[in-house]
């Protein structure tokens, strides 16, 4: 299914917007290239997508 699908089937509507990311593996440096090392990231052709609105409701406050 995807996110749009999936928004609607749950929440009874369409989403105020849809965003996605890349996947990522890193080869090598997991966690040491933000303390100066090195790294090796790469993007996958698979996406992580997220359908989302505004609560309705203020029951984060």
């Amino acid at each position: 299914m995807d996110a749009v699908g999936a928004f609607r089937e749950r929440f009874g509507g369409e989403p105020e917007g849809v965003w996605s990311a890349p996947g990522r593996v890193n080869l090598i440096g997991e966690h040491t290239d933000y303390n100066g090392g090195l790294a090796l990231p790469i993007a996958l052709p698979h996406r992580t997508y997220a359908a989302a609105s505004p609560a309705a409701t203020a029951c984060c406050a």
